[in-house]
């Protein structure tokens, strides 16, 4: 299908709080069957042994900027997801966010935000996919922090009462932050791991000769073949316009059917999971996400999914798949806070750092990202002994 040049403009722009007709049948087919996969590969067809590390998370980002929010009890638990990227310099952590602007709602960078008025930025903006590819601008800005703080708390506010600038106003929005793995234990200490899904990313050599071969194939090439980043962006505007009442052939999804078997389900898997934290540690976030991602995969596969209307509301019906995929990130997301948690807690426990240190370097077989992680909280406290003495 030919697009006008507005219409491609618009899509590369991620202008979605404009309307623009997109009829189901104008979409690709193979992303409207099978979203979810079809996005992790594009995304790893883009950016090898980095979009299928990443975009497990990243491909549910989008969507839970639009899905209704989860109602507990009284009130509404948020659906929007958001995802701290660590990796070495050279692992295409800039690359991975610019893909991410390209198909996501309204990106906006916050290294953008530095150099102009933050307000005239977000200004009549509601709906706001922010990306940061080096996260330590935002930490070391008070100003951003307290942004970054309203994003990602349940209020979905920022406040005058919260910043020096002139801003109050209600604010949906998502995150993808982007990082070096040696700031972890600044993350760790901040707090912000129980705020966002951490991925850490780390490649053996092997995978590092299998990312320059993909890059030597693909160069000078062209695959008409591979699904671009345009049609998946209007994959994700059709479902924009559908919750956003702008659209000719769909109603919008109000809320959620979920079979208790599906709730038991996520909760023995928490559980399962939970055992390995210490007894101090209350996990009642990561048990949200399991909803979260639960609740968003349906979203995003809103065409496969039966959708009942009992009169009051459209609500979209939760299926084996969901909770599968869900169960998946929830183990993603909860044995990589295990790791990070364990491991800062045995560096500030230990008596002899040294010998935790030469341990852990010299076994071979522990994972590559595990190993890693461990020896960027050991290599700091030895940093700090060594400058104690």
């Amino acid at each position: 299908r030919i697009l006008s040049m507005s219409a491609v403009r618009k899509i590369e722009r991620g202008l979605c709080e404009e309307k623009m007709e997109l009829k189901l049948t104008e979409i690709n087919k193979d992303i409207v069957n099978r979203p979810y996969a079809s996005i992790i590969q594009w995304a790893e067809q883009r950016l090898k042994l980095v979009g299928s590390k990443t975009f497990p998370m990243i491909a549910l980002m989008p969507i839970s900027l639009i899905a209704p929010d989860m109602p507990y009890q009284d009130r509404k638990i948020r659906s929007n997801i958001n995802v701290l990227v660590l990796s070495p310099s050279g692992s295409a952590k800039t690359s991975l966010t610019e893909a991410f602007g390209e198909i996501t709602y309204s990106p906006l960078s916050f290294n953008d935000i530095t150099k102009a008025k933050f307000i005239e930025k977000i200004a009549g903006r509601t709906d706001i996919s922010f990306y940061c590819g080096d996260i330590y601008t935002v930490f070391r800005d008070p100003k951003l922090m307290k942004i970054l703080e309203g994003i990602l708390g349940e209020e979905k506010k920022i406040s005058s009462e919260n910043m020096r600038i002139e801003i109050n106003q209600d604010i949906n929005a998502i995150f993808l932050g982007a990082g070096l793995p040696s700031s972890l234990t600044t993350y760790a200490s901040m707090g912000m791991l129980r705020r966002l899904t951490p991925v850490v990313m780390f490649h053996s050599k092997e995978e590092k000769d299998d990312i320059n071969l993909h890059v030597t194939k693909g160069m000078f090439n062209t695959n008409p073949k591979v699904v671009h980043s345009i049609q998946i962006k209007e994959f994700y505007q059709k479902i924009y316009n559908i919750q956003k009442g702008n659209d000719d052939e769909f109603e919008a999804v109000e809320g959620y059917i979920v079979d208790e078997k599906f709730k038991d389900k996520i909760y023995e898997k928490h559980k399962e999971l939970s055992s390995p934290f210490k007894n101090e540690q209350y996990l009642v976030t990561e048990l949200q996400s399991g909803f979260r991602y639960m609740c968003n995969h349906a979203m995003l596969n809103i065409f496969n999914r039966k959708i009942e209307d009992k009169g009051f509301a459209r609500r979209i019906v939760i299926e084996e798949e969901d909770f599968e995929i869900a169960k998946n990130l929830m183990e993603m997301e909860m044995r990589m806070k295990f790791f990070i948690y364990t491991s800062n807690r045995a560096v500030k426990t230990s008596t002899n750092v040294l010998q935790l240190y030469n341990s852990i370097l010299n076994n071979n077989e522990m994972d590559i990202t595990y190993k890693n992680i461990a020896r960027i909280f050991l290599e700091e406290a030895i940093g700090k002994r060594i400058k104690a003495q």
